[in-house]
């Protein structure tokens, strides 16, 4: 039987019981809370304090200061390895320099006139005259080449020269350098310029001793003069073989125009149509003549002598010849028949063959004329090398400009640097 609660505190016992029990079930959890809670600060401090070193910036993991080291390695280590270098390592470099004038000899007014007629014959048949300073061009970029290592090698030794003691390890040329390096190597030593207007080289060589410096340009200028004088005389030569063929050629022409006049007049029988037609043509004036004076002398007898008589009878055979005589010499002259040999036929074909005589003796004239103008210039020297500037002994070092790329070349990685975190920033800011 079950019994019935005696009061109100007896009814609500069983509700504080259960009540006390879940608060004993919860105390466990509770208990881990806090010590779950006293925990994270410990966990929070080191966490702050391996961030201010750096190491841990965010919540995914550790990561390294990227602008920090990015801008050590760009911007920092290289600028004080650019000014340590420049302010104990870099070796003096000297400067040695040169001007030019490469210019064309003086000619007379014939020589002048000749030069403008070759020039107008070269537009003619579609060649261009040669460009003003041209040679001089050709020098600056000669004293880069590989050919210009070659040939100053005659006079110095270039790698002996470049591998001096006071030289540095960075601006030093290789030991057994090859042909491309070591042209590369003089290209960087090397400055050529040309003054468009005024056609004047000029020509800065640099070297690790001031004596090496003055002795490079020295021998700059002698392999320059040796180029401009092989250039003048090739061109001299050129142009001489050029004014001996065309005489040649003139001559051959010359000698096959008369070789087909003297076929012609073994063929035509005439040493020259024109004298021939000349002659004929006046015995057939001459002709015509005495036939009308017959006829005059007959038109008189035939009113006195009867028509029988001996005297008109001669006549009129006389004046029958004549006429004969006379259509001989019109068909010597002129004929429309094909198959005979007239002389105006001849005339024409032999008008012909001494215009083309007259003017392959023209053209040989002119040829000749040209051959002797090439002769009297071959004899002259052409172009000139005249150096105004001598190359003088440096006192002073001109490079490197310590300063200046010691400041320079920082910027420049500076800037590097920038773009380079800029561009980290955006694509960050773009992941997030």
């Amino acid at each position: 039987m079950i019994e019935k609660p005696s009061s109100v505190e007896d009814v609500e016992r069983p509700a504080d019981v259960l009540v006390s029990a879940r608060e004993r079930a919860i105390v466990p959890s509770a208990h881990a809370k806090s010590a779950r809670s006293n925990l994270a600060p410990v966990k929070t401090s080191a966490l702050s304090r391996v961030a201010a070193m750096g190491i841990w910036p965010g919540k995914w993991g550790p990561k390294i200061p990227v602008l920090w080291t990015s801008f050590m390695a760009i911007v920092g280590i290289p600028t004080l390895v650019v000014v340590f270098y420049f302010a104990f390592l870099a070796s003096d470099q000297y400067v040695a320099e040169v001007r030019l004038a490469v210019r064309a000899s003086a000619q007379s007014g014939e020589q002048k006139s000749a030069s403008a007629s070759d020039a107008l014959s070269k537009l003619a048949v579609g060649g261009a005259p040669q460009l003003a300073g041209q040679e001089a061009h050709i020098v600056a970029e000669y004293l880069r080449s590989r050919a210009a290592i070659e040939d100053l090698g005659r006079h110095l030794d270039l790698p002996a020269i470049y591998r001096r003691g006071e030289s540095d390890i960075w601006a030093r040329l290789k030991e057994k350098p090859s042909a491309e390096e070591l042209q590369k190597y003089w290209s960087s030593m090397i400055v050529t310029s040309v003054d468009g207007p005024s056609g004047i080289v000029t020509i800065l060589v640099r070297a690790f001793r001031a004596e090496d410096a003055r002795a490079l340009a020295e021998a700059c200028v002698k392999v320059s003069e040796t180029l401009v004088n092989s250039l003048s005389e090739r061109a001299r030569r050129d142009a001489l073989s050029k004014a001996e063929a065309e005489v040649r050629r003139t001559e051959g022409l010359l000698r096959e125009a008369l070789n087909k006049l003297r076929q012609f007049r073994d063929t035509e029988g005439y040493l020259d149509p024109a004298a021939a037609a000349t002659s004929t043509s006046q015995l057939l004036l001459e002709a015509l003549a005495e036939r009308a004076r017959l006829q005059s002398d007959m038109f008189v007898m035939t009113r006195a002598l009867a028509s029988n008589a001996p005297t008109l009878t001669a006549l009129k055979d006389r004046i029958g010849s004549m006429d004969q005589q006379i259509g001989q010499l019109r068909g010597e002259l002129t004929s429309s028949s094909r198959q005979s040999k007239t002389v105006s036929s001849a005339l024409v074909r032999f008008e012909e063959l001494e215009l083309q005589r007259i003017f392959a003796e023209k053209l040989h004239g002119l040829a000749q004329g040209g051959l002797e103008r090439a002769r009297i210039r071959a004899e002259q020297q052409q172009i000139y090398l005249t150096m105004f500037v001598p190359p003088y002994l440096p006192e002073e070092a001109k490079y490197p400009e310590r300063l200046a790329m010691s400041v320079i070349i920082p910027i420049m990685l500076l800037v590097l640097w920038s773009i380079f975190a800029l561009t980290a920033a955006a694509i960050e800011d773009h992941l997030k």
